[in-house]
């Protein structure tokens, strides 16, 4: 009886002592806390040991404690909350803007640097946004243009007081006298930091050479044969139609903007040529109001018969009064009569 009761006692002592001395595992890192250096170091973890959790970097605390306690072999639950670091705007600057991505401004997140017109980037062209703030420094400088050419003959009359003209200057130029300006009076910088046009030329008004007129020429020539309207044999065309050509000129004088548009000789001519043909009526004899080349070939034999008759009749005639006033002057109306006969009637003509 004695023996039992001293073994069980032993029993709870050593159960208790057991119990007592139950460890933790180390603390498993979830999310985005980490464990501190102090609990980093630590090997055991005893009953009743503390572990000390904080935010990751680039987090900030937002609620709940950072301790969690050893209770038989078991960690308690960890209350801590993080969230994102907001590194917020960049620093605003001249002609400097941003184009930020999804995350916006929080940690993570990255941003595009970009000049306005006329600017251009030096420095990193994105930042991000780190557990510290932004990374770099980017800046817009103005855009420069070499310093403003000079020209023969001329002077530069008014330019930006910069040695070297910044975006958007412009210089103006002129001649000196006697001379013509030749091209654009003044240049300006551009954005690429070029000028948008070469510098202007003064030239002697006589040394200009002079340019070739040119002549445009354009004939337009149609074309068109219209039939006749056939009322009878009189409409026939018996020849080929006339053509009537018609010819148009016009000066047009040229736009002058500056001495490159003086015109030193006769400005150009445009020439429209246009024809047409129309037919003309031209009227033969006919019968019947018929049309056809029977009428018009029977038409044309008749009129040359009657030509014929009428010229015979003619030649006729003037050989009849030839004769008559011949034989009148020799006073003899019979060649073959006797002398006495032709005595009498001389003697009868004479009374």
């Amino acid at each position: 009886m004695f023996y039992s009761n001293s073994w069980t006692k032993c029993l709870i002592c050593l159960i208790f002592i057991a119990s007592g001395n139950a460890e933790c595992p180390k603390p498993q890192v979830e999310g985005n806390v980490v464990l501190t250096n102090e609990a980093l170091l630590m090997n055991d973890f005893p009953e009743g040991k503390e572990a000390t959790f904080q935010c990751a970097n680039g987090y900030l605390k937002e609620q709940g404690s950072e301790r969690i306690t050893c209770t038989s072999g078991k960690w308690s639950t960890l209350e801590l909350t993080c969230k994102k670091k907001d590194c917020g705007a960049p620093r605003e600057k001249p002609h400097l803007k941003y184009e930020f991505s999804e995350e916006g401004t929080l940690f993570g997140a990255s941003a595009r640097a970009i000049c306005d017109k006329g600017y251009q980037l030096t420095g990193p062209s994105y930042r991000q946004c780190y557990a510290t703030g932004w990374s770099g420094r980017p800046r817009c400088d103005v855009v420069t243009c070499d310093k403003p050419p000079e020209i023969m003959n001329g002077t530069i009359t008014e330019k930006p007081g910069e040695e070297f003209p910044e975006y958007g200057g412009v210089i103006h130029y002129s001649c000196n006298e006697g001379y013509t300006l030749i091209g654009n009076k003044s240049i300006e910088c551009n954005e690429d930091g070029e000028y948008n046009s070469l510098p202007p030329e003064c030239k002697d008004v006589n040394d200009i050479p002079l340019k070739p007129t040119a002549t445009i020429s354009i004939t337009t020539t149609s074309s068109s044969t219209v039939p006749p309207t056939i009322r009878d044999v009189n409409d026939i065309p018996l020849k080929p139609t006339a053509t009537i050509s018609i010819t148009t000129s016009s000066t047009v004088p040229p736009t002058i903007r500056d001495v490159n548009d003086i015109p030193l000789k006769p400005t150009a001519t445009i020439s429209i040529t246009t024809s047409s043909t129309v037919p003309p009526t031209i009227r033969v004899s006919g019968r019947n109001n018929c049309v056809g080349e029977h009428d018009t070939k029977s038409a044309t034999e008749n009129a040359a018969v009657v030509g014929i008759v009428i010229s015979t009749v003619i030649v006729a005639l003037i050989v009849l009064f030839i004769l008559y006033h011949s034989y009148k002057r020799k006073g003899s109306y019979q060649m073959g009569e006797d002398p006495s006969r032709t005595k009498e009637l001389l003697q009868f003509q004479n009374n």
